[in-house]
């Protein structure tokens, strides 16, 4: 994986550049310069926006193209950074970083070829930059191209035989030749050089562990890891298994504790406990991890298996024999299973169905005389007297027809073989399935492969359920903006629009509505405000109270403003009392009461407003705006307070349904009266989601950004209808475009779905 494009290299191509913008008018040199510092400050979001401003008035210029393109790379948006690179390439051929930039961005994309093109443009123009080497090995690497690798990385060494990426390169290339001592040699080199390099502790440790089975050595390595990086979950668990491999079970334990302790949903620490927990005697703690790892992993054979020989360990029968159940629908066959299950049948007085299973048993086992035993003290505990005789009879029959005068036989003893070949068969298709899954993620990791639709699906739809309280942490509070962050690799800011904001978990939400108000809260990072004709008509006319605005989301009034507008509303209540109907009175009520939140009552008023004149657009808009915060209310109330009954659920879904439909018939009545007004067709496509039509609302939104080219929010909310339909490619297209434009959330979700 190419490493994040090095301060050190931008400084340069701002220094290179800067003589290039010597021609350009005054204000453009001036938002040049700006932008060019906020970028040096690591205001990625804001210099992007001065960037964009530069290239909407002379679009002609190469330099905003390639600044912009640096700041994509730092938020992690390589697709929208090479798109950048290649348009100042275009422009201008001669800037020699833009190649750099784009190079970068292809190989964080897997476009190791395209890469490989460029890097080499640079060495024609650099030909001595080992960074530039570097970087084209590893792409070669990728590509399975060994001796170019291996020559572009001696290079490298013959020019500096101790770098640190040269001879991690050098030990990954050998390791993907089988040279294990060739890459413990290269490894070594490394640490000797570079004693707090995690990577090469990680790399020698991998060998020593998988190559060579020296765990005493591994457990060495990987104690300098942790000793440089502590609060990484995987380096115990690492670990855990070294000391294990060692019989050091109290160490293994005390890492398992930890690593859960850093990281409480990592499932596979949680099974390895399980497994020790079982080990060592402890079975309901065992049970209680087996649990969490079903419940992640409802897949998990071993993990049931194990669990419900855990519960029957116990005492918990009842649970041990639904597992027991579980496991027979899966495989009949499983004979052990079905005897268990009879046991447990009898053990808690389930005689009819242990006698359903001993039937069973006697039937493959005619000569099983302790089967007819057990059958018959439970037809004598269920009064079948004769049923009870019969089957003494048979059970002394046969031991006389053996020759025995006790029971001798359990045909378990027979069956146990098998019954462990089903599990391991089981146990064996989940490993071959994580296998599987293992190899396509390495695969799509090195760009031989890509992710399928349901892949895309499936990953989207993990971003939806994400656990807020575990996964989604905020950043430690910094006492000054600018700190350094070990962890992350680069400093944090207090303020979420600087920096790498890329990797500030947001919630993958759409964005919201577009509402009438009076008070705006307009995107302060590219200064848009949104217009409407209709608006501007009504304001010009000077009967509202206020002066409307258009809002992406709804407001929440202070104390203040929510006294203004009660007194709005005994003013319009004045008005209307005259007996003089006309409709911007009704509607300026329904305003007051819509941010109020009063919903019903603004739904009434702006339904009069409409009566009164049924081509009143900002009526319709009015009511669509309270019925969707209507729906908002009821949806949190159901959410707080449960459906109750399935009935009540039902009638909740029709008026769910009911609701949306009055809504997409407010907006159809708006487009109709006034085709192209934008925030219709925007708000249109919101609810055709919600409706689930995701074909319609795509094309709705479509039309809005056909309107307005930069309605950032349009691009993400269509962004994320692409990725829950799989489209990859133009889902990630439309949050480049939705960050570019100033929706933060884009760049975490697009890392997210990237990485």
């Amino acid at each position: 994986m190419a490493r994040r494009l090095p301060l050190a290299i931008i400084i340069v191509a701002l220094l290179a550049l800067n003589a290039g913008t010597a021609a350009a008018q005054i204000n453009t040199e001036q938002v040049m310069t700006i932008g060019r510092n906020a970028l040096y400050f690591e205001d990625y979001i804001l210099s992007i926006q001065y960037f964009n401003q530069v290239i909407q008035q002379k679009p002609y210029l190469p330099e905003p193209y390639f600044y912009r393109a640096v700041a994509k790379i730092s938020l992690d948006d390589y697709s929208g950074a090479e798109s950048d690179a290649s348009q100042c390439i275009e422009i201008n051929p001669f800037i020699k970083d833009a190649y750099r930039v784009r190079a970068v961005a292809r190989h964080n994309t897997k476009k190791f070829e395209a890469a490989i093109d460029d890097y080499k443009t640079c060495l024609q123009m650099r030909p001595d930059d080992p960074d530039i080497m570097l970087n084209m090995a590893m792409c070669e690497l990728a590509l399975k191209n060994y001796s170019t690798a291996d020559s572009c990385l001696s290079w490298c060494l013959e020019r500096d035989s101790t770098s640190e990426r040269a001879c991690l390169g050098m030990a990954q290339l050998c390791l993907e030749q089988n040279d294990s001592v060739g890459a413990l040699n290269y490894v070594t080199r490394c640490i000797n050089s570079h004693k707090n390099n995690p990577q090469a502790y990680l790399a020698r440790c991998e060998i020593y562990t998988n190559y060579l089975k020296d765990y005493n050595k591994a457990l060495e390595d990987i104690d300098e890891v942790i000793k440089l990086e502590p609060s990484n979950a995987g380096y115990y668990i690492n670990r855990s298994y070294l000391r294990y491999q060692i019989n050091d079970i109290r160490g293994t334990m005390a890492d398992l504790d930890y690593a859960i302790a850093i990281a409480p949903n990592n499932v596979t620490a949680h099974y390895n406990r399980a497994l020790l927990r079982s080990e060592v005697g402890d079975y309901n703690k065992a049970v209680e991890d087996y649990d969490f790892v079903l419940e992640h992993d409802p897949d998990n054979y071993p993990a049931f298996y194990n669990r419900t020989m855990m519960l029957i360990n116990i005492g918990h029968y009842q649970q041990g024999i639904s597992g027991l159940n579980a496991m027979l629908e899966k495989d009949k066959d499983d004979f052990v299973a079905l005897y268990q299950r009879a046991m447990l049948y009898i053990e808690t007085r389930q005689y009819q169905s242990a006698l359903r299973d001993l039937n069973s048993i006697l039937s493959k086992y005619p000569k099983f005389e302790s089967g007819y035993m057990l059958r018959a003290q439970i037809k004598q505990r269920l009064g079948d007297k004769r049923g009870y005789e019969k089957d003494l009879e048979t059970a002394v029959a046969v031991m006389k027809t053996k020759g025995v005068h006790y029971s001798s036989f359990n045909p378990v003893d027979l069956e146990r073989e098998h019954s462990q070949e089903i599990h391991n068969k089981r146990a064996q298709q989940h490993l071959d399935k994580q296998e599987q899954e293992a190899q396509r993620q390495r695969e799509m990791m090195d760009g031989s492969l890509e992710e399928s639709v349901e892949e895309v699906k499936k990953r989207f739809s993990q971003l939806l359920v994400v656990d807020v309280n575990n996964e989604l942490k905020p950043e430690v509070a910094l006492e000054s903006d600018g700190l350094y962050d070990e962890k992350a690799g680069h400093r944090r800011y207090r303020n979420k629009t600087r920096g790498f904001i890329q990797d500030n978990q947001v919630e993958v939400q759409p964005q919201g509505v577009f509402s009438l108000s009076y008070y705006g809260h307009d995107n302060k990072l590219n200064g848009r405000t949104h217009f409407m004709k209709e608006i501007t008509q009504v304001n010009e006319l000077h009967v509202l109270t206020s002066s409307l605005t258009l809002v992406c989301g709804t407001s929440n009034l202070s104390e203040l403003e929510a006294r203004s507008r009660f007194n709005s509303v005994d003013y319009f209540n004045g008005l209307l009392a005259t007996g003089t109907v006309r409709a911007i009175d009704y509607f300026g009520r329904a305003m007051d009461y819509f941010l109020l939140k009063d919903v019903d009552a603004a739904i009434a008023d702006a339904g009069r407003a409409i009566d009164a004149n049924s081509d009143f657009v900002l009526a319709y808009f009015l009511r669509f705006n309270a019925r969707m915060e209507k729906l908002q209310l009821d949806g949190a109330t159901h959410t707080e307070h449960g459906d109750g009954d399935e009935g009540q659920a039902l009638l909740s879904r029709r008026a769910r349904e009911v609701a949306l439909s009055d809504m997409a018939s407010d907006l159809g009545k708006i487009i109709a009266l006034s085709p192209r007004n934008i925030y219709a067709h925007y708000n249109l496509a919101y609810v055709q989601a919600l409706m689930g039509e995701g074909d319609a609302a795509i094309a709705s939104y479509s039309r809005a950004i056909e309107l307005k080219p930069d309605l950032g929010e349009a691009y993400f909310n269509r962004a994320l209808i692409y990725l829950q339909f799989g489209d990859k490619e133009k889902g990630i297209a439309d949050l480049s475009k939705a960050g570019e434009l100033g929706i933060l959330p884009s760049y975490n979700i697009l890392k997210r779905m990237t990485r």
